[in-house]
């Protein structure tokens, strides 16, 4: 399957999301047709090209709503904070005593205090580091003001909580800009469980883009050609449920599903399973993370090499997203009306304001 050097790993990425260009790092060597290689720009965002400098927004839609990524489930014990920035929003992520993991806005009602700068986790609640008030982590209503011995405390002094979920070895919140209860739920992967499967490697990185333009790319059948230099993947069979999308191909051995906008689980047959999961910054920057695992009978070191194979493949994009505005209406060919099509699908993860226009 691998050889010391992973050349078949990369190979097998190159067959499925097109990773035939030539690796270079210099930007006065950027051009495309295919667009080169450069995976060091995953991480180091001061290589990466970015040229655009019109102030106006480049996407004309709020955060979506759905299931996203907040932190991989090692990143906080219990009785810890962690200060985040998703959804636009400064966030305070914490663990009760009994590990349980909650999601609150970070800003205290009672004065604005922010709860993750010097806030102490009291079992199950999180106390505000300025007058000491509490406040339940599963509805973020105050349960204490300390120096109060007034027993009425207002439904207004609550901190918005977002549902969580710890499963597939990560942190997941439900954002619904109109704070709807979730309307689906993340799946469970269970090879992330299966001895018979190596552990997981994780790749993550920021893009100046949006779920839906990176979502776009699985319809866009042109562009593995002209950007990735292979041809794309005939899909044999293709269904679409509400919220939920799946592609097969190369004879069932490639499934793509995927869970809303921004949630989806890739499988490889007998060489890798991955989850992908983008979840918004802001309305024009998102953090990807990527999770991969591969059977333990390819090798212990499978799944990294799995992980590069499809991440390198992605640098190649990175210059078109981060340079690139969503045109509304498209002007495209009438081989290219998936995209018309995911356009549509997409529009159900979205809350829109009275009086805005959709897209």
């Amino acid at each position: 399957m691998t050889t010391s050097d992973g050349a078949p790993a990369r190979r097998r990425g190159a067959e499925l999301y097109g990773t035939n260009a030539a690796t270079t790092t210099a930007d006065d060597e950027l051009v495309g047709l295919p667009m080169p290689l450069r995976p060091d720009t995953l991480a180091d965002l001061s290589r990466r090209t970015k040229v655009r400098r019109e102030s106006t927004p480049r996407f004309p839609f709020p955060i979506p709503n759905g299931w996203f990524i907040v932190a991989r489930a090692d990143e906080v014990e219990p009785g810890r904070t962690k200060s985040l920035f998703y959804f636009g929003k400064d966030l305070v992520l914490f663990r009760g005593t009994d590990g349980t993991p909650y999601l609150f806005d970070a800003y205290c009602p009672h004065l604005g205090a922010h709860l993750g700068v010097g806030g102490r986790v009291v079992d199950g609640s999180l106390q505000c580091p300025f007058h000491g008030w509490r406040f339940d982590g599963a509805t973020g209503s105050c349960v204490e003001v300390p120096y109060d011995d007034i027993d009425y405390i207002p439904k207004t002094a609550a901190a918005r909580t977002y549902p969580v979920v710890e499963r597939n070895h990560m942190i997941w919140a439900w954002h619904h800009l109109e704070k709807e209860a979730p309307t689906y739920e993340v799946p469970e992967v269970e090879e992330f469980h299966d001895p018979a499967w190596l552990p997981i490697v994780v790749k993550d990185f920021e893009i100046a883009t949006c779920c839906q333009e990176m979502a776009e790319n699985n319809v866009d059948t042109p562009h593995f050609l002209y950007v990735h230099g292979t041809p794309a993947i005939p899909e044999q069979d293709f269904v679409i449920d509400g919220h939920y999308k799946r592609a097969v191909a190369m004879d069932g051995n490639f499934v793509r599903e995927g869970y809303g906008l921004g949630l989806g689980v890739l499988r490889v047959k007998k060489y890798t399973t991955f989850i992908s999961s983008t979840t918004p910054i802001d309305e024009e920057n998102v953090h990807v993370r990527w999770i991969f695992t591969a059977p333990a009978k390819n090798g212990e070191d499978a799944a990294e090499k799995a992980s590069r194979a499809f991440t390198d493949g992605i640098s190649q994009d990175l210059p078109i997203w981060e340079n690139k505005i969503y045109k509304n209406p498209p002007v495209l060919r009438p081989s290219e009306k998936a995209i018309t099509e995911q356009r549509r699908w997409c529009q159900q993860f979205y809350s829109w304001p009275d009086g805005a226009t959709k897209h």
